[in-house]
């Protein structure tokens, strides 16, 4: 073969090599595949550089165009993701995107997870939720602190422990000590004894009891048979003659004290009346111009307490009033603060809603200021 046939045959082996590669780079970065462009919002990405793949259920669907820094400070940062046109139908608009790795140490990914049937499918340029990724320093410091503080925690246990093997501290003694144990026993010989004095003392009573019931049967035998004075009671009419006669002189007393007790109450109330006009009479003399001068002198002149109310009411009045005139002058100055930094182009929420979201109450004008 000449020379010139082999140098044929390296270019046309170079050139074919040259276009399977460029086929291939082609093919794994969609660059011959119909795509379409959606974008995400991240917090932070953690680390994932443009050219990464985009997995939807662990199927290789697009790759990362590219990553923005963000506008301006705390602003989101956006990520740019080429899609396959294939998988369009596939991913919703309630779809996210979540930053993962791939494998333990492996590359940074991002997959796309189902959405809701019933929402449209994604358009172009359109925006998906995205999920930060998880932050493993943030865990390992955490785990760093549980540590340190379970380190802590088992230094004190260690050193309880140690007491009370030593029987130091209560739980120490209760578990070492021998002298509770005698003043266990102790305590239960006293109980027993205790006992057995409370078992004698109760068959003594129980005598007693023998002893008083037989008198309730004698005695009750007595009155059965009209003997004594408890017989005499319910066996002889004299006796109830008596007690009626004595019933029906208490009840005539009785009304007697009645109505005594209501002329009581009848001149009590008259005289509270009395005793309350008066009261009244002093008052208004108080408050003449002629007997003013003196209740003054005197050091008498009080006011009612009803005058003493409408003055407490009065100055609590004027206080609110004064309040209300403080609010209005901040709430004009707050106004014209934000009118001061709108002109300069700073962002504010809307007029009467607080930085939390919820409705504030303007305060109009008080009366005369």
């Amino acid at each position: 073969m000449s020379r010139q046939a082999r140098l044929g045959l390296v270019v046309l082996a170079g050139l074919l090599t040259f276009v399977g590669a460029l086929f291939l780079l082609a093919n794994r970065t969609y660059l011959l595949t119909d795509t379409f462009t959606v974008n995400a919002e991240f917090r932070r990405v953690g680390g994932l550089q443009p050219g990464a793949t985009v997995y939807y259920n662990g199927i290789s669907v697009g790759r990362v165009e590219g990553v923005r820094l963000p506008a301006a400070p705390a602003r989101p940062i956006e990520v740019v993701l080429r899609i396959r046109e294939d998988a369009r139908h596939l991913i919703r608009e309630d779809s996210r995107a979540v930053i993962q790795t791939d494998g333990l140490v492996g590359n940074v990914i991002v997959a796309l997870t189902d959405g809701s049937a019933a929402r449209p499918v994604i358009s172009e340029n359109g925006r998906l939720q995205g999920v930060d990724p998880f932050d493993f320093q943030q865990m390992s410091e955490r785990l760093n602190t549980s540590v340190t503080r379970f380190d802590s925690v088992s230094i004190v246990l260690t050193g309880i422990m140690t007491d009370v093997r030593s029987g130091e501290g209560t739980l120490g003694r209760f578990l070492y000590d021998d002298l509770l144990y005698n003043e266990t026993a102790l305590t239960t010989a006293e109980a027993r004894r205790a006992v057995q004095s409370l078992t004698a003392r109760a068959d003594a009573l129980v005598g007693v009891v023998e002893q008083a019931s037989a008198g309730v049967n004698a005695i009750i035998g007595q009155a059965a048979y009209g003997s004594g004075t408890v017989g005499r009671f319910l066996r002889e009419d004299s006796v109830y003659t008596a007690l009626l006669t004595a019933g029906n002189q208490f009840s005539s007393i009785s009304r007697d004290l009645q109505g005594i007790t209501e002329r009581f109450e009848t001149a009590a109330g008259w005289a509270s009346v009395g005793a309350f006009r008066f009261a009244e009479n002093m008052e208004a003399l108080k408050h003449n111009f002629l007997f003013k001068p003196y209740f003054e002198e005197r050091g008498f002149m009080e006011m009612a307490p009803f005058e003493i109310r409408e003055r407490a009411l009065e100055e609590t009045f004027q206080e609110l009033q004064e309040w209300e005139r403080r609010l209005y002058r901040q709430e004009q100055e707050v106004q014209r603060i934000r009118a001061e930094l709108e002109r300069q182009g700073v962002t504010l929420p809307p007029a009467g809603v607080d930085p939390a979201g919820a409705p504030s109450t303007p305060f109009p004008p008080a009366d005369g200021g």
